[in-house]
């Protein structure tokens, strides 16, 4: 990269030659100058794109850029677009595919943004840009340089931290500065868990006990609990390309489509899972496939509420718990957590659209020896490859992560696995072994429900190392879309910025603590010492959880895995609620999820079910 950026000549200023280098640059044709800089922006991006494919199986000829220029005056503004047109022409050249800058849909892995000065990113096509940039992409942005300017005049208040990772300037040269901005893979809720100090620098103490525990994973120096809960939350993310998110449409009438990772990315998946304990996938699901599902849900959540406020013999008010005659239970169609969170299994609306799609999976995948009974779970088999159009439930690439999680294979052992021969097996030929996939489920908080108390929704197996197999995990995605607050929801608070989501909001989430499936980890975090003087520990203990909890916002489309072992909690929902009495679902988080566990595990919670509603 280096070489590349030799184009631009020298950056010091100290020197005769340097001086005599950009008198030449300036005295050089305007197009000698663009193809310099148009050269040296593509070879740049070109390396950046060839050291993904293989961690990311994506090639440099899959990947989509946009390219665009925001300059006024009419002298700039024109050399600016004939830089435009010979970069487009260079990124073509290396086999890139472009989108328009003013496309206003078109989603990009990459952008190159030309601006007069940074005033221009303020610009509706700056933004429309950023807008359009998948998580994890990359913004090259080339400014014109004005005479005697400092590049410490430029001001990117307009990439905040919450949203973008570190500017970092690539180059300069007396007509232009190159810089790289990165999009955050995953943001986080900062607006949640408000007692926890996520902004105070980590001590040494504590930044050495987490890298004792969690590998190779450092303490940047003076980094602030919120900034590593940032990199440990893109670390544990998946951010499928452009060509993954369009590789198979779900409808022949309509542009919807729905993400198909690379085997790359898949294995990537299993080894987070595996490592960390949960991994966080980026637009794997169409809209269109969970916002019904959350919209059944709440339609049968009310429901639940209006049944059980008019029983006759035992009425309960879900909503009001304080003021109710009777203390709510369990019923075979809901699960009480908390206060105003419930775990709705299902419901006469959720019933009926389980059975539609459940009826068109099963056509989609004849043969493959899918069965759906009700309720129950379902078994999945080595050669059951799923389907992207019926239901999220069958996903391919969800379904080929978890037979990935739940059967880690050495291969040079499994030949010698002879058992398998029984109960009609195959023998030891290496596939996958069945596991259970559950129905799609909804855990339903309410505006005033609180965070929860931190636990794991299933014991480890064996206590004598540090980390089987995981033998159970669940699926989660939202069945809602963030919306802008200022103009569509008051009852809820989502911050945006620039009409990009922050990541924080009133609704809540799910906090997850990193690595936790270990119980190397959970010991270090929870437990407390054997002679019961535990004072000198209590802080440390206090505030290494803090650092290693994770708070990831999801959006429509975005998945959580997390094996089952994890510690995690649900946070508080502190938004208002219906406040214009027009909408009595407004604030009101249905969080979706697939229960999923080895063929021969029990879970009593999903199996024991009482009397219904």
């Amino acid at each position: 990269m280096d070489a590349a950026w030799g184009a631009f000549g020298s950056d010091s200023d100290d020197s005769d030659d340097d001086s005599t280098a950009d008198k030449n640059e300036q005295a050089q044709q305007p197009n000698v100058l663009f193809e310099s800089t148009s050269a040296a922006v593509t070879v740049a991006i070109t390396q950046y794109f060839a050291s993904l494919t293989k961690t990311t199986g994506v090639g440099l000829g899959e990947r989509v850029l946009a390219v665009t220029s925001v300059v006024y005056g009419d002298e700039c503004g024109e050399e600016a677009g004939e830089l435009k047109t010979m970069m487009t022409e260079w990124v073509i050249r290396r086999g890139m595919k472009v989108v328009a800058g003013d496309d206003g849909s078109s989603a990009c892995d990459a952008a190159v943004l030309i601006v007069g000065d940074t005033k221009d990113l303020q610009s509706d096509s700056s933004l429309n840009i950023r807008r359009r940039l998948v998580p994890g992409g990359t913004v090259w942005l080339i400014i014109k340089r004005q005479e005697n300017e400092s590049d410490n005049n430029n001001s990117f208040d307009c990439f905040p931290g919450s949203i973008w990772e570190e500017i970092s300037c690539v180059s300069t040269s007396s007509s232009y500065s190159v810089h790289k901005i990165q999009k955050r893979a995953c943001l986080v809720n900062a607006m949640s868990c408000p007692w926890m100090d996520k902004k105070s620098i980590i001590g040494k103490e504590v930044a050495l006990a987490a890298e004792k525990k969690c590998g190779n994973f450092k303490v940047a120096k003076n980094e602030s609990y919120l900034q590593f809960e940032l990199r440990a939350a893109s670390r544990v993310t998946i951010v499928p390309s452009v060509a993954e998110r369009t590789r198979e449409k779900i409808s022949s009438t309509e542009e919807a489509y729905t993400t198909i990772l690379t085997d790359t990315n898949i294995k990537n998946s299993i080894e987070k899972l595996r490592d960390h304990g949960l991994v966080i996938i980026k637009g794997l699901l169409p809209p269109e496939q969970t916002i019904p599902w959350g919209n059944v849900v709440l339609e049968d959540f009310t429901s639940a509420v209006e049944a059980l406020q008019n029983h006759q013999l035992r009425p309960v008010d879900l909503l009001n718990p304080d003021k109710g005659q009777f203390e709510p239970l369990s019923y075979k169609e809901m699960a009480m957590r908390e206060d105003l969170r419930v775990d709705l299994r299902s419901g006469p609306s959720m019933e009926k659209l389980r059975s539609q799609e459940n009826n068109l999976a099963s056509e989609a995948m004849a043969g493959r020896n899918v069965i759906d009974v009700g309720s129950q779970p379902t078994i999945i088999t080595a050669d059951t490859m799923g389907t992207a159009g019926p239901s999220w439930r069958y996903h391919p690439s969800i379904l080929a992560i978890l037979k990935g999680l739940f059967n880690p294979r050495d291969d040079s052992l499994s030949k010698g696995n002879f058992g398998r021969w029984n109960f009609g097996g195959n023998g030891p030929d290496g596939s996958p072994q069945p596991f259970r996939l559950g129905q799609i489920g909804s855990v339903v908080s309410c505006p005033g429900s609180g965070d929860q108390a931190i636990h794991a929704d299933t014991p480890h197996l064996f206590e004598h190392t540090d980390c089987h197999p995981c033998h159970y995990c669940n699926v989660f995605t939202p069945g809602y879309k963030v919306a802008n607050d200022q103009t569509d929801n008051p009852s809820v608070h989502n911050e945006f910025v620039d009409g990009l989501w922050t990541g924080s909001s009133t609704m809540g989430g799910t906090a997850l603590v990193y690595d936790s499936h270990r119980l190397s980890v959970s010991a270090m975090l929870l437990a407390e010492s054997d002679d019961g003087n535990d004072n000198d520990n209590a802080s440390l203990r206090r505030q290494l959880l803090e650092l290693l909890t994770l708070r990831p916002a999801l959006d429509a489309g975005d998945i959580l895995i997390f094996d089952n072992r994890t510690l995690h909690y649900g946070i508080a929902n502190t938004s208002k609620g219906d406040t214009t009495g027009k909408d009595s679902n407004a604030g009101r988080r249905p969080m979706l999820y697939l229960n999923v566990t080895q063929s021969w595990f029990h879970d009593p919670k999903v199996s024991n079910l009482f009397v219904g509603y």
